[in-house]
């Protein structure tokens, strides 16, 4: 995914709301730098040129420069523990400079830079990661039930996860450790609470309540119960602050 913005240096830098999502992905921002604003235990922090973020179980502020690109690589559930061979606890809910998993990204963000086109952005990235790609780990039974997890987005029975992932409870419960860094249930609501939030934000037109019965939520008050426990705030709050926002970067895989 890409997305470029541009905005009056005269003018404030404008801050972005960004909801949870369940997505392992890999952000390149190869000009202005974006800052990241926590909450009121944790400083703000000037983001690197490119970052490696978990699923996000919080909604985060960001403040975009006054000319971001930003290229986006969303891998497939369980992908980036495949590709890096590291437990995904290590990132769940926080970022990591990408530079200190592959020591060679600057090379990679120059080129990105000096790029004439998205084409050609698409092909460095593509390569990069293609060269990485040698080793990685084969898919196991897991990795499949992980794919249709985000692909019905719909709330899981764990024993019958555990029964297509030909391993016990225990064993799923730690698998999914590795491979997401959450458990199957809570990666199952941030799957649908994801799909439920994108529904909105690619038509803003659609009654809440429709997205609540299109995402298998029993009732509306059950969706927003979700929205505040992953975003602190009620739907309609959430879209009254993106509204306020003129930047839109909405992760998705489907």
């Amino acid at each position: 995914m890409f997305a470029h913005y541009v905005s009056d240096p005269g003018k404030p830098r404008p801050i972005n709301p960004f909801p949870p999502h369940p997505e392992h992905c890999m952000y390149f921002y190869p000009i202005d730098k974006v800052v990241r604003h926590n909450d009121k235990a944790r400083p703000s922090v000037e983001l690197p040129h490119s970052i490696i973020v978990g699923p996000k179980l919080n909604k985060v502020d960001l403040a975009l420069g006054y000319n971001t690109l930003v290229v986006i690589v969303c891998f497939q559930p369980g992908g980036l523990h495949r590709l890096l061979r590291i437990s995904m606890n290590d990132i769940l809910d926080e970022f990591i400079d990408s530079s200190l998993l592959f020591g060679d990204i600057e090379n990679v963000i120059q080129q990105i830079r000096d790029s004439a086109s998205y084409e050609q952005m698409n092909r460095i990235v593509q390569e990069f990661l293609l060269s990485k790609a040698k080793n990685i780990r084969n898919t196991l039974p897991i990795d499949e039930v992980l794919t249709g997890i985000n692909r019905h987005k719909e709330l899981v029975n764990i024993d019958k996860l555990a029964t297509q992932a030909c391993v016990s409870i225990r064993q799923l419960e730690r698998q999914f450790s590795e491979r997401i860094g959450i458990p199957p249930k809570m990666f199952s609501r941030l799957v649908r609470f994801s799909r439920a939030w994108d529904m909105r934000e690619n038509n803003p037109a659609i009654p809440w309540t429709k997205i609540a019965h299109a995402c298998d939520y029993a009732d509306q008050m059950h969706m927003i119960r979700d929205f505040k426990e992953f975003t602190g705030v009620t739907p309609t709050i959430l879209q009254t602050h993106r509204e306020k926002s003129p930047f839109r970067l909405t992760v998705s895989t489907e």
